[in-house]
């Protein structure tokens, strides 16, 4: 099996599930970027689960993207079961050019545009939590005040 680049890769390595928020109100974003955002946290987290497939370590595995509100600000949280991210590289993920892939895999941007189009052009937060093997949960924190 090899894992296929890009929008569709996920349904190879993993199942997709949403836990979503029926009460969330409409949250004042900038669409496109947002969708962007969350499906470049979808894809590294199938690319996290392809790893862990490949060390035999695990089988398929589950991505949850899950939303909730409260103290005025939506939450968007990208759930993984994936092998996690090493804790020497977690202060560095966020930085342009930053990539633990090899040569021609990838430019180390994803992360970091994510970063600069939350907390930047959304006045929001990215976060996460990555317990060593135990996955990552990437946190997306917005205002439901208009900030945009």
């Amino acid at each position: 099996m090899t894992f296929k680049e890009g929008i569709t890769g996920w349904k190879y390595v993993a199942e997709v599930v949403t836990e979503l928020d029926p009460s969330m109100p409409p949250v004042a974003c900038f669409p496109n970027e947002l969708s962007q955002t969350i499906l470049n946290l979808v894809v590294n987290a199938a690319q996290a689960i392809w790893e862990g497939i490949q060390r035999n370590s695990m089988d398929k595995g589950v991505i949850k993207i899950a939303t909730r509100h409260e103290n005025g600000r939506a939450e968007i949280r990208v759930i993984d079961n994936g092998p996690g991210i090493q804790l020497e590289i977690q202060t560095k993920i966020f930085e342009p050019f930053f990539t633990t892939k090899e040569i021609g895999k990838g430019i180390g941007q994803g992360l970091s545009l994510a970063y600069t189009t939350i907390v930047k052009k959304h006045q929001g937060t990215l976060s996460f939590e990555s317990p060593a093997g135990q996955g990552t949960t990437f946190i997306i924190g917005l205002p439901l005040q208009s900030a945009v």
